[in-house]
C-alpha cells in the first residue's frame, strides 16, 4: 500500500504556511486566546497543548482543501475536534 503524500509539502504548502503564519501574527499581535475554550495561546511551544494551530474548518481528512477556510485553535482543542465538521465549542471537562 502507497503512503499518501503530505499535503502541506505539496504544490500549495507554501502559500497555507504564509496563511497560518498571517493568522498567527494576527492573535499574538492582538493576544486573543482559543476561540474554542478560551484559553490563552502559548507562541513560545508548539508542542504544548495551548500552542497555536491553524484549524481547517472542512477538515482534509475529510476531502477539506489545503488552502480552504482555517480558523485559530489551541493544539488541544484542535486535537479533540480531529475529522468532524462542527467545531467543539465546549473544552472537554
Amino acid at each position: 500500500m502507497r503512503a499518501q503524500p503530505n499535503p502541506y509539502r505539496g504544490k500549495h504548502g507554501h502559500l497555507y504556511q504564509r496563511k497560518q503564519a498571517a493568522l498567527k501574527r494576527l492573535y499574538q499581535t492582538n493576544g486573543w486566546p482559543c476561540p474554542n475554550c478560551g484559553k490563552p495561546f502559548d507562541f513560545d511551544n508548539h508542542n504544548s497543548p495551548q500552542g497555536f494551530t491553524a484549524d481547517h474548518v472542512d477538515p482534509i481528512g475529510n476531502g477539506g482543501r489545503l488552502l480552504g477556510k482555517i480558523v485559530a485553535a489551541c493544539r488541544s482543542c484542535n486535537g479533540r475536534r480531529g475529522n468532524s465538521v462542527t467545531p467543539t465549542l465546549k473544552p472537554a471537562s
